[in-house]
């Protein structure tokens, strides 16, 4: 039995965002809950136990500043605090003394040796510090009811918390003295309840305005990309006419334009190929069909058997194994398993040597074929490739010269860099078609004429072994005054 692999449910991106979206609020308001209610009350103890340490800390760095009686006023109003700077152990003297809340325990109470030494002994044992925050019952314990107390002043209540801070510091002048501020930590009960009814309706209207923003949001970047993806499912059937829609945000349009791209280069090279395969099957049909003809021919009449006849077959069987070769090295340079043998090579002696092999064209059918060049010039390249590279290029302009059958090969050596260059008097080419000639499927002639020399694919040749190389190479043409190929080597 085969066992069936379970497929993996993917969401839509309208889903993904939409679900996104509603997490993302939902954390926000978790968040916004834990902070403004649940935790509010430790959050509220925390920075008022931080507050009054920092207060602290100020007032012992400053012991014997002359104006600490100003500072302690400025921070008693700053974070709500009393101070009182005493002498301890000692004769208890009150050096400074800022008395800012109506009910604050160390100005309440008259203070004993027990609840001093209390705190003296917690401070020591702490590094000098002490610091806590207490129930004013907890003073009961020392005989003390914070509930009485002296005066007719409003109280904080009895729910409140006491932050008691306890810092020892010496003076200049080697006295010990003991900093002792106080501050409350009042219930937030009732503000925690307005807090959580404000919530309440915040949650509501985020909830219901996330979720409306997120469908709208989801919407309008997923539709998008759902008739985007439908016709990318056309495109890869082959169907090249489609239209990617440019809408939603920068990204999706950028991406629209670029698929619209793509299917308009996909339909070109569908057309070129169908062209190519056109023109190759014309042209490998034609020394098919002469090799077939001559060959019934020499078998069924007598006397036909003549040196001729053979030469016409053999002719059009070296055709016919040319194509072949030229297509062979189209894949092989395009696919990259073509590998360079380079060695030092004369670039000068090897167009000379190709410009040779045309005596026969030159003499019978009246080409004139120039080569100018100042001196013999070497690089490193592939001998037999290079070669290739000069033949295609001289087929080509042989192909295409005009009526003075002229072809000018031209050999320029300038900073290190020699250029070559073939020239012929054609019809040109268009401006247009100029990038688009090196392509293996693209044909500036759209009515298919056998050609001279060659097989049709020699540009596409040149372009990938002067690509392998590294060279650089172009082309440049003016309609009515011809084409010049060329390409560039540095000079060993």
């Amino acid at each position: 039995m085969k066992k069936k692999e379970k497929q993996k449910r993917h969401l839509s991106i309208k889903s993904s965002i939409f679900i996104s979206m509603s997490v993302l609020v939902v954390v926000m308001l978790a968040i916004l809950w834990l902070t403004q209610s649940v935790f509010l009350s430790h959050i509220y103890r925390y920075t008022k136990k931080n507050e009054t340490e920092h207060a602290a800390s100020i007032i012992v760095d400053n012991i014997d500043n002359e104006n600490l009686s100003l500072l302690i006023e400025k921070l008693s109003v700053e974070y709500d605090l009393c101070a009182e700077v005493i002498r301890y152990p000692g004769d208890k003297e009150v050096l400074y003394d800022s008395h800012f809340l109506n009910d604050c325990i160390i100005h309440k109470l008259q203070f004993e040796d027990t609840l001093l030494d209390f705190w003296y002994d917690k401070a020591q044992n702490n590094g000098g510090k002490y610091i806590d925050i207490l129930p004013r019952d907890k003073f009961r314990e020392f005989g003390y009811d914070p509930d009485d107390f002296q005066g007719d002043v409003p109280k904080r209540g009895g729910d409140a918390n006491c932050v008691i801070s306890v810092n020892l510091a010496t003076t200049s002048d080697g006295g010990s003295v003991m900093v002792i501020l106080n501050s409350f930590v009042m219930p937030v009960d009732a503000t925690v309840r307005t807090i959580n009814l404000q919530l309440i309706v915040i949650t509501i209207v985020m909830l219901a305005s996330a979720f409306m923003i997120a469908y709208v949001l989801s919407r309008r970047l997923s539709l998008p990309i759902e008739k985007i993806n439908k016709e990318a499912k056309n495109l890869a059937c082959a169907n090249y006419d489609v239209a990617f829609p440019k809408e939603g945000p920068l990204e999706i349009r950028e991406l629209a334009d670029t698929l619209n791209h793509t299917a308009k280069e996909l339909s070109k090279v569908d057309a070129m190929q169908k062209e190519l395969i056109a023109n190759i099957s014309h042209d490998l049909r034609t020394p098919l069909t002469m090799i077939s003809g001559y060959s019934e021919v020499m078998r069924d009449i007598p006397g036909e058997n003549t040196p001729e006849n053979m030469q016409v077959i053999i002719d059009e069987t070296a055709r016919l194994s040319s194509l072949v070769n030229d297509l062979l090295d189209v894949s092989r340079l395009q696919s990259g398993t073509q590998k360079l043998n380079l060695k030092r090579l004369n670039i000068t002696e090897a167009i000379r040597s190709v410009i040779k092999r045309y005596d026969k064209l030159v003499s019978h059918n009246g080409y004139i074929i120039n080569f100018v060049y100042d001196e013999d010039v070497f690089i490193n390249a592939d001998e037999v490739r290079i070669l290739q590279v000069i033949y295609n290029l001289m087929n080509n302009a042989i192909n295409y010269t005009g009526e003075d059958k002229t072809v000018t090969v031209k050999q320029e050596v300038k900073e290190g860099i020699v250029r070559i260059s073939v020239i012929d008097t054609g019809e040109g080419i268009a401006e247009k078609d100029l990038p688009l000639i090196w392509d293996r499927y693209y044909k500036v002639d759209k009515v298919h004429k056998r050609a001279h020399i060659g097989t049709g694919l020699g540009l596409s040749i040149v372009k990938n072994i002067l690509l392998l190389h590294g060279s650089r190479f172009g082309v440049s043409s003016e309609i009515g005054k011809g084409s010049n190929f060329w390409f560039e080597f540095k000079i060993l």
